[in-house]
C-alpha cells in the first residue's frame, strides 16, 4: 500500500499541519498502562523533602532532572519560534531536548537557522539530534554519515537518534514506507561515528524482537516511544478526513506497544541506555517509567501546547513536572535517582498477563 504522490505538498506545510493538528486535535490514542504501574508509598522516608536529589548524567551531560523534551518539530518560522522557547527553558532548567527531524534543514539550507537556534540559545544543555530512519535507508553508507554529522553539527548535539516511525509513513500522504536495510544503516553508522546513537519510535512502541535487533546493532539507546499519547496515525487521518484514507487508517487507532510494557520488553534484552515516551504526562508518570527500567523520559505535546503560549508558560508547565518528579521519588523513599530501579512495584493485570504471554519479567 502505498500513498505517496497522491497529494503534492511541500514538506514546509507538512510540518505546520503536524503542529496545529497536534496542538489543537484529539489525537491522543490508546494508553500507557501507567495506571497499572503502582508505586508503594513509604510514610517513613527517613530524609527531608529538599534533601531528594533529582539530577542525573546522560550522554556526558548533567541533567537537573531525568527529564527531556521530546522531538516536535523544525524547519518552519513558526517551529524556529518553538525551538527557541524549548532551548531557553532546556538551558535554563537544566533538561534535556530532541529536535524534530533535520531532513528540511540538510536538503533546504534556508531553514537550518530553524535548528541552529538551538545550539546558540541552549550552549549547555543536553541536545539530541534526530534522522528519520526512511531517509536514510535511501543513502549510500558515505551519504548517511554526511547526514548524520551534518545534524550533529547544525545543534552541536550529543547524541544522535533516528526514529522509527513506520505506522506513520504508511498513511502519511506523502510518506516514504521504505525500511528494506535500515537495520544494517543503523549499525554502520552506530559504530562510525564518536556519538551516541539512538533508535526511537514515534508512538507505537519497540518490542522486544526489535529490541533484540538494534542490541546487536551496537546502538547505545533505545526510545521506545510507546502507545498512549501522541497518535501519528490520528494525525494522518486528519490530514486525509476528506477522503477513504482516513476511514481506513481509523481501523489501526490504537496500533502499538503502551509505553509502560515497551518499557519491559525492550529492558528484558537490551542493557542500554532506555529512554521513556509515548503519553507521559506527569513527573510521576516518570517516576514510574525510570522504577521500570528506563534512565529518563521524554514529554512532547504537552510542551508544544505550552510553548505555543509562551515561554512563561512552559517555564511553568515544566517546573510543575520537575516537582511532582521530585514529590514521587520523596514519597517513595528514593532520596537519589539510582533509588528508582530498586523501588517496590505493583502491576496490573493487563501488564502482567501481556508480560507473561510474552515471556517476559519485568526487571
Amino acid at each position: 500500500m502505498r500513498f505517496i504522490g497522491v497529494i503534492d505538498i511541500s514538506i514546509e506545510d507538512r510540518k505546520i499541519e503536524h503542529i496545529k493538528i497536534a496542538a489543537q486535535k484529539d489525537i491522543e490514542e490508546g494508553s500507557t498502562l501507567f495506571d497499572e504501574v503502582q508505586l508503594i508509598h513509604n510514610a517513613l522516608p527517613d530524609f527531608n523533602f529538599d534533601e531528594v536529589n533529582t539530577s542525573t548524567q546522560l550522554f556526558g551531560k548533567p541533567l537537573s532532572a531525568p527529564f527531556i523534551i521530546g522531538a516536535i518539530t523544525g524547519g518552519t518560522e513558526l517551529s524556529g519560534k518553538i525551538n527557541e522557547i524549548f532551548a531557553e527553558a532546556a538551558e535554563q532548567l537544566g533538561i534535556g531536548m530532541y529536535v524534530g527531524s533535520q531532513r528540511i534543514a540538510i536538503e533546504k539550507p534556508e531553514t537550518r537557522w530553524t535548528f541552529s537556534i538551538i545550539k546558540d540559545k541552549a550552549p549547555s544543555a543536553l541536545k539530541i539530534a534526530n534522522i528519520g530512519a526512511p531517509q536514510i535507508s535511501k543513502l549510500d553508507e558515505s551519504k548517511a554519515i554526511d547526514w548524520i554529522n551534518a545534524a550533529i553539527d547544525m545543534i552541536d548535539a550529543s547524541a544522535i537518534a533516528i526514529h522509527l516511525n513506520p505506522a506513520q509513513e504508511v498513511f502519511q500522504p506523502e510518506g516514504e514506507p521504505w525500511f528494506k536495510g535500515v537495520i544494517d544503516k543503523i549499525k554502520y553508522i552506530a559504530k562510525s561515528i564518536n556519538k551516541p546513537v539512538i533508535v526511537k519510535e514515534v508512538g507505537n512502541g519497540i518490542s522486544k524482537e526489535v529490541a533484540a535487533k538494534l542490541k546487536d546493532s551496537m546502538v547505545s539507546a533505545i526510545d521506545v516511544g510507546g502507545i498512549g499519547g501522541t497518535s501519528f496515525i490520528k494525525i494522518e487521518a486528519e490530514r486525509w478526513r476528506r477522503t477513504d484514507i482516513s476511514e481506513l487508517s481509523s481501523v489501526f487507532n490504537g496500533w502499538g506497544i503502551p509505553t509502560a510494557i515497551s518499557i519491559c520488553e525492550v529492558k528484558s534484552v537490551f542493557d542500554g541506555v532506555i529512554l521513556a515516551s509515548g503519553g507521559i504526562r506527569s513527573g510521576l508518570d516518570g517516576v514510574k517509567a525510570i522504577a521500570l527500567g528506563a534512565s529518563a523520559f521524554t514529554m512532547s505535546r504537552p510542551m508544544l501546547i505550552n510553548a505555543l503560549n509562551g515561554k512563561d508558560q512552559l517555564m511553568q508547565f515544566a517546573e510543575r513536572v520537575v516537582r511532582e518528579f521530585k514529590i514521587a521519588m520523596f514519597l517513595t523513599g528514593s532520596k537519589c535517582i539510582g533509588d528508582l530501579p530498586n523501588l517496590p512495584i505493583i502491576l496490573g493485570p493487563t501488564i502482567i498477563n501481556w508480560l507473561a504471554q510474552r515471556g517476559v519479567r519485568c526487571r
